[in-house]
């Protein structure tokens, strides 16, 4: 395998960028299209039954996708025997991790006294076998830097699977249209790299390599397993202490805002982790980089976040009905939890692209204490409450990294914070005009448009107006788009 000692320049970075920007604005789309035709077809309740599934079932993911493939991509020498080393790994820890979740998946139905959920676990654990080779694929592809492969496989997985949702919910399915569709998304997924992409495993296997990415990527899986469970705890508790219906409406106001947000910054971290490691040893470029990273995810993210909070009501009311407004408040809480979210992903590769894996780890773990500590104080005052202190541990879960990024690179955090500060006001700005506009007395479609209008015209001009650079590296982005198009 080629060591993919490619160079790391602005062209590198844009084209990766494009393609992956592309491919989660392509599966965005889709994927919203699909949520919301499920959304009015099938009831709130189903989807907190769901909702308490998905925890555990993510939960398991992390231990079979989460360390391993940062350790690959960090690591300056590896070679396919690495790749294929952690496959064999990675298939047999899935399989072992499938059955125990098969034998205990009637114990956690007991516990929430829903006897679907046994076979409802069961089915949706398929993917965590699925998992074990496709967080290999992503390595891999992370790794040669080669993005564009995604959006053949991710577009085809999102596009095939929600058919297949639809139409089992039409047919009145309920809960395993979901589950299904989340299965036969990782199938296709993995089916379609496995056609686009270079790598053909074969059975080769080296204890000594096992240690060696074992020792980075347990770290880095700890972390993971921590951060997973401090921002799904709540999930549980919720569904536990409170209502089927309580738990729909807060994961339904979470799902929205995390839909548009992680599909942006989730593609500029698949994208800047790679570069960022491959910097490791020029701590300026390395800061530099890490520097463009945030301006850009802040000025395409505030605006998000803000805008989505001003037309949350127009936008629920129109789009999956009026059943679904007591959701409104949560969206607009998690707009806030996103946007902080999206500045800790991005200074969160830094330690990781460093090869700080056991300072991430002890990093994942005070994010998970003060977490817990948060919910704790929070659950006697309600659901909202529960939501609010999402937003103290996710402003907490920032300033640690700040702190730490400044201490190992001499990182300008602050620097770099105000660097932003046009897109601040522009952002500000148009989202007071748009909320206000909101109260106006027009049909939900009509408002809903004007208000979209309205406030991506106004960050666009006040951005023109302010001379934001960021404005003009993401026009060149979309041109880029177009002529690949």
């Amino acid at each position: 395998m080629d060591n993919n000692q490619q160079q790391i320049n602005s062209k590198t970075i844009t084209s990766n960028l494009m393609w992956r920007f592309l491919e989660r604005f392509g599966v965005y789309i889709v994927s919203f299209i699909i949520s919301v035709v499920l959304a009015r077809i099938l009831d709130p309740s189903t989807y907190g039954v769901v909702a308490l599934m998905t925890v555990v079932i993510t939960f398991l993911d992390v231990f079979v996708t989460g360390g391993f493939s940062n350790s690959l991509i960090h690591d300056k020498d590896t070679t396919e025997k690495d790749f294929n080393t952690l496959l064999i790994f990675n298939i047999s820890f899935s399989i072992v991790l499938y059955v125990l979740l098969f034998i205990i998946s009637p114990l956690i139905a007991s516990y929430y006294e829903k006897e679907i959920l046994t076979w409802l676990i069961r089915v949706s654990g398929i993917s965590l076998l699925i998992s074990g080779v496709k967080s290999l694929q992503y390595a891999y592809v992370a790794k040669r830097l080669e993005f564009k492969k995604f959006f053949y496989a991710t577009i085809g997985g999102t596009i095939f699977s929600g058919i297949i949702g639809i139409v089992m919910a039409v047919n009145g399915l309920g809960a395993w249209a979901l589950v299904v569709q989340g299965v036969v998304n990782h199938f296709i997924d993995s089916t379609i790299l496995w056609f686009v992409i270079d790598w053909r495993p074969t059975v080769e296997f080296d204890k000594k390599l096992l240690k060696k990415h074992f020792s980075f990527g347990i770290k880095i899986l700890i972390y993971k397993i921590i951060y997973n469970i401090s921002n799904n705890v709540r999930q549980l508790v919720i569904g536990k202490k409170y209502s089927e219906s309580d738990l729909s409406f807060y994961n339904r106001g979470k799902t929205y805002p995390n839909m548009i947000g992680q599909n942006i910054y989730n593609s500029v971290n698949s994208v800047m982790f790679p570069v960022l490691a491959k910097t490791q040893d020029d701590k300026d470029r390395f800061n530099e980089i890490l520097a463009k990273s945030f301006k850009i995810n802040v000025f395409v993210m505030l605006p998000i976040c803000i805008g989505l909070f001003s037309v949350s009501e127009s936008f629920i009311h129109l789009l999956i009905g009026e059943k679904w407004l007591p959701c409104v408040p949560y969206i607009k809480v998690f707009c806030i939890v996103v946007f902080l979210n999206s500045i800790e992903a991005i200074f969160s590769n830094g330690p990781m692209a460093l090869g700080k894996s056991t300072a991430s780890m002890i990093l994942g773990i005070m994010e998970c204490v003060f977490n817990i500590i948060a919910l704790i104080v929070a659950i006697p005052h309600g659901v909202m409450a529960i939501g609010y202190s999402m937003i103290v541990s996710s402003a907490f879960n920032c300033l640690i990294y700040f702190i730490y990024l400044k201490k190992i690179s001499n990182f300008k955090v602050f620097k770099c914070i105000l660097n932003s500060f046009k897109t601040y006001i522009a952002s500000i700005i148009m989202g007071t005009i748009v909320f206000f506009i909101g109260t106006m007395s027009l049909p939900y479609y009509l408002l809903l448009f004007v208000q979209v209008l309205i406030g991506v015209a106004l960050y666009y001009l006040l951005s023109k107006l302010f001379r934001n650079d960021a404005l003009e590296y993401c026009l060149g982005l979309i041109k880029k788009l177009v002529k690949k198009g």
